[in-house]
């Protein structure tokens, strides 16, 4: 395997593997970073071991195991369901918000922890100032409000929320949640901050928070989009569900069954890949297992992804 060390970031690159755990090994649940001068936490809400089939949707076994470093299609891979918390410019943002009180992996490493994971980093829920959603599935909006007595009432209640008006009126039309135990949890994590007029709708390309763009990148949903963290000089791409495996910006019509339209999921890969090349960003989503961060690069119509070991920070 060749190692590349790059002089200008001192930062050494590998080929990425998200290998199966050996015996004794667990995921982790959190880590802490600096991109410009905005600190990044990475925070879990459950992480599992899982077989990943139904993100490979179509594509021969033989090809993604292969690509993945497996000997079988149910071979267990580790998979995250995770957040990021932002600080920086005066803001604190959090990026999605997970599971919550319950989900369909509550056996799994630091199920429903995610509350417990942002105070463990000394922030307290009253402090975030916005909350900003990649799109509505289930996965990514459970802790978004609490039980309180016989209602639900917003968890972070300082914060205002922002999503894609084409998600919203995706889910207003009609859209269903991809399983059927939280077929109506929109109506409990959702309505309520809607009620209270904490939601702005964003549309397009555009400035969300000081150092935050949003890239709208459909197909997984057709609001779905990603997001671009800059400063000063240093940018990181978080692709939300555009990819919940790295292999997914090599090839960018393996998509899962769950993707609402597979051709846009293919062009959103696309553009991802070609904004993370033009801004040198490094790349990691919340799927992907804690810290897996990489850059990407295409030689010959090939790309690449080559995982950055990044120096991690003590304090958020």
């Amino acid at each position: 395997m060749q190692i590349i060390f790059c002089l200008n970031s001192f930062l050494f690159w590998r080929r990425v593997r998200i290998l199966p755990l050996g015996n004794g090994e667990n995921m982790r649940l959190s880590a802490t970073f600096k991109v410009g001068n905005i600190s990044v936490a990475a925070l879990s809400d459950a992480a599992a071991e899982m077989p990943l089939p139904k993100f490979f949707n179509e594509v021969p076994d033989e090809e993604w195991t292969t690509a993945l470093s497996i000997d079988t299609p149910n071979e267990s891979v580790p998979f995250n369901f995770g957040s990021f918390l932002l600080r920086g410019s005066g803001r604190t943002v959090l990026l999605d918000t997970g599971f919550g009180e319950q989900g369909p992996y509550a056996a799994a490493e630091g199920a429903a922890g995610l509350l417990d994971r942002i105070r463990d980093l000394g922030v307290g829920l009253d402090e975030i100032d916005a909350v900003i959603h990649t799109h509505l599935h289930f996965d990514h909006v459970g802790w978004n409000t609490v039980t309180d007595g016989d209602k639900r009432s917003p968890t972070f209640r300082n914060a205002v929320w922002r999503v894609s008006d084409e998600e919203i009126n995706w889910w207003n039309a009609g859209a269903v949640q991809p399983h059927p135990d939280y077929e109506n949890i929109l109506e409990d994590v959702f309505d309520p901050i809607v009620g209270q007029g904490k939601v702005e709708a964003f549309s397009g390309e555009t400035l969300v928070e000081p150092f935050l763009t949003s890239i709208p990148t459909p197909g997984h949903t057709p609001g779905h989009t990603s997001f671009l963290l800059s400063s000063a000089g240093e940018h990181l791409l978080l692709v939300g569900d555009a990819a919940h495996h790295p292999e997914h910006l090599i090839h960018h019509d393996w998509v899962p069954a769950v993707d609402n339209d597979p051709s846009e999921t293919t062009r959103s890969r696309r553009r991802i890949v070609n904004l993370a090349i033009e801004k040198d960003a490094m790349v990691t989503g919340g799927h992907f297992p804690i810290l897996t961060i990489g850059k990407l690069s295409e030689i010959d119509d090939e790309i690449s992804f080559l995982e950055v070991d990044i120096d991690e920070t003590d304090q958020f």
